[in-house]
């Protein structure tokens, strides 16, 4: 695990320590794991990986600032997320969650250039260096073309590309996304991994969650691996060759081959 100080290291882009995330329920806080220590640098892929329920999606909603922490701290660029504002934290962190948008009459165009909101004025008026950001945001996801398609048109992967194009216009440098390939095709979950992974070569930090593991292993620059009594921060071949990847399958009849990089079954 990494150590930490009061000095940010730098190029850190979000920190976490001592974290403890859960829920509240009346005056008792309700932690749903341990204390959490970990760091994303600019211009890393990090995938979060681990078992359904494990908590997740609570770690990533917590560190977008949607949900508060129990206890510790999170510092986005140095600064401790609690003395940010929410355009200010709008600015720095965008989010994309497994929620499917529903609006009618939106269109691709329209979802991208709410992304912009942040940095409009109180109208939401968008100039041309605005409509410049959204144009470039839907030509990194794929999406130039598909402007005046209705989201309700797209399918499944199209709709995700189009939330990616939302956050990329946002131009927050820290994505955070909630199972981004959740439900899409093999092809797919391999180009939203890929495309995430060119927008941190870019310098985007991008941490999201996944159960796609071959694709992490393959372009993911860390992993932070969540088991029930700990986070494990690591790169992906440190933590399969180390056995912490093979965790994941411990009580379950398939085993991590450590050789191959490949789950098998066991007979």
């Amino acid at each position: 695990m990494p150590e930490y100080s009061d000095r940010m290291n730098e190029g850190e882009k979000i920190s976490t320590r001592s974290l403890r995330i859960g829920y509240s329920s009346g005056r008792c806080k309700v932690p749903i794991l341990p204390e959490l220590n970990a760091a994303a640098s600019a211009g890393e892929l990090i995938a979060v990986i681990g078992r359904n329920g494990i908590g997740k999606s609570t770690l990533l909603r917590t560190l977008a600032g949607l949900q508060p922490a129990l206890e510790g701290e999170i510092k986005i660029s140095g600064k401790d997320i609690s003395e940010y504002t929410r355009m200010e934290l709008a600015r720095s962190i965008g989010y994309i969650s497994t929620e499917v948008v529903r609006v009618n009459n939106m269109t691709v165009y329209d979802l991208a250039a709410l992304g912009r909101f942040p940095h409009t004025n109180w109208l939401g008026y968008t100039d041309d260096e605005d409509r410049r950001k959204i144009r470039d945001a839907l030509i990194k996801a794929g999406m130039e073309g598909f402007e005046s398609r209705l989201l309700s048109e797209l399918s499944d992967g199209e709709r995700q590309r189009a939330m990616i194009a939302r956050v990329i216009s946002q131009d927050a440098g820290i994505m955070i996304m909630d199972e981004p390939t959740a439900f899409l095709d093999i092809a797919g979950r391999y180009e939203i991994t890929r495309l995430a992974y060119d927008l941190t070569r870019a310098g985007k930090t991008i941490i999201y969650s996944t159960h796609d593991l071959d694709p992490a292993l393959a372009m993911a620059d860390k992993l932070w691996l969540i088991l029930k009594e700990t986070l494990i921060d690591g790169t992906p071949d440190e933590l399969v060759s180390n056995g912490s990847v093979g965790r994941l399958f411990e009580s379950s009849p398939i085993a991590f081959d450590v050789s191959t990089g490949k789950p098998v079954i066991m007979k």
